[in-house]
């Protein structure tokens, strides 16, 4: 397929071009710290709204954002973007706001499974939830209704999009869990992984102190004499 032939379609309708993939090493590191304390780690920002959450709750992915973006109740492009990914990305799809319609199923998922992909984000609906859930797939969705939509376009793949209240450019880093989805510039993963790990080196230090009966920390009244509520 000549994707430069593609960039060339008329304005909502193109596809561009490949993304830069971070190495595995971080992306492990990324998901075993958590979305918690990356959250943390990004001074909380780049977190998606709470709407969007895992259909099998286990899940965990880490991986680079091949970033969908369709017309509402269309998901030709998610098709195209399932076949163009790499085993490892993570698909985020901005719906335009449609919970109307369920852009993704079973059959997507399971193939997009097969492909290796590491997960789909969507900013919107999917169907077959009983069966994502017992495939365990990694699928990531605003809500759940069995009224399919069609596949003509218009839709872009790889152009700036917006999902789940934040903004996602081709390859962004994706990380999911129970908890939610975090994005993250490649630019600034060094910075954003040491603050996650020594957050989450910190709470585990204190989940030992209580424990150990350490119920309350002691910034706890230090901050209640400082307002003047305890002498």
């Amino acid at each position: 397929m000549d994707i430069k032939a593609l960039n060339q379609g008329k304005i909502g309708f193109r596809i561009y071009g490949d993304i830069k993939r971070s190495d595995r090493d971080i992306l492990e590191r990324l998901k075993n710290v958590g979305t918690c304390a990356i959250s943390d780690g990004l001074n909380k920002f780049n977190t998606m709204h709470h709407a969007i959450k895992p259909v099998y709750e286990e899940v965990k992915i880490a991986g680079n954002a091949i970033t969908v973006r369709m017309r509402p109740g269309d998901n030709l492009m998610l098709h195209k973007a399932i076949g163009m990914a790499q085993a490892g990305d993570v698909i985020v799809v901005d719906t335009c706001g449609c919970e109307s319609n369920s852009v993704l199923g079973d059959l997507m998922a399971t193939a997009a499974v097969k492909k290796g992909i590491a997960g789909i984000v969507i900013d919107g609906g999917v169907r077959d939830v009983l069966e994502l859930k017992r495939s365990k797939a990694p699928i990531f969705a605003k809500c759940v209704t069995p009224a399919v939509g069609d596949k003509g376009g218009p839709g872009e793949i790889n152009a700036p999009i917006s999902c789940g209240g934040v903004p996602v450019n081709p390859g962004d880093i994706i990380v999911g869990d129970a908890n939610g989805i975090v994005v993250i510039d490649p630019s600034i993963i060094d910075e954003v992984l040491k603050g996650a790990e020594a957050k989450l080196e910190k709470d585990n230090k204190r989940m030992e102190e209580i424990l150990r009966g350490v119920i309350t920390k002691p910034d706890i009244d230090e901050a209640l004499r400082k307002a003047g509520v305890i002498g």
